[in-house]
């Protein structure tokens, strides 16, 4: 369960959230909402990326220091340097969180033939693959995705619905078209600020 609580978070002037309070009680949950209502930005906040906000996130009722060491997060705001490869983001995240690279995951996501590419030169779908990858190797207790299933083909898009359905954290993703995840028993939540 996460848990936000007085929220509060500007960018620059513009009110982002304001007080805001929320409980994410479902285990696979799927947050709506429209472009520019903050869902990215709250995602980045429970990830603890952001830390220029007001307010407290609680993970099963507890605060922790370090929001990096119990979620993980996919996301085009995540960006990777451009000139390595994806081989070397994954072992520098492998490295830093000493977790092990899922190689049956890469393999089912036919993206072993990608990882010696650079990340510039990695279409829009390898690249929701490497995000995807990057943050489902750290085996977090919680699992944030971001639009997870922008610029997958079907094979990609299956492969990932059938990994979430065996991962037994708490996952919330949001998406513009999030039947294919609704079919797999995610519940619907909207993300409301008021």
């Amino acid at each position: 369960m996460i848990e936000v609580a007085n929220l509060t978070k500007y960018f620059g002037k513009k009110c982002i959230f304001e007080n805001y309070n929320n409980t994410f009680t479902a285990q696979k949950l799927c947050v709506e909402g429209k472009n520019g209502l903050g869902k990215t930005t709250l995602f980045t906040i429970i990830a603890g990326l952001d830390s220029f906000y007001s307010g407290h996130i609680t993970l099963n009722g507890q605060q922790h220091a370090h929001l990096q060491s119990c979620v993980s997060l996919a996301s085009d705001k995540i960006v990777f340097p451009e000139y390595l490869t994806a081989q070397q983001i994954l072992t520098m995240t492998a490295s830093s969180w000493q977790c092990t690279l899922p190689q049956q995951f890469i393999t089912d996501l036919c993206f072993d033939a990608f990882l010696h590419t650079q990340v510039e030169d990695l279409s829009s779908g390898n690249l929701k693959k490497l995000q995807l990858i990057n943050a489902v190797m750290r085996n977090t207790p919680y699992l944030i995705l971001d639009e997870p299933s922008a610029a997958l083909d079907k094979r990609g898009l299956d492969v990932v619905l059938e990994w979430i359905c065996a991962y037994e954290g708490q996952v919330i993703i949001s998406n513009h078209e999030p039947q294919p995840f609704l079919d797999i028993g995610f519940d619907s939540q909207p993300l409301k600020k008021v």
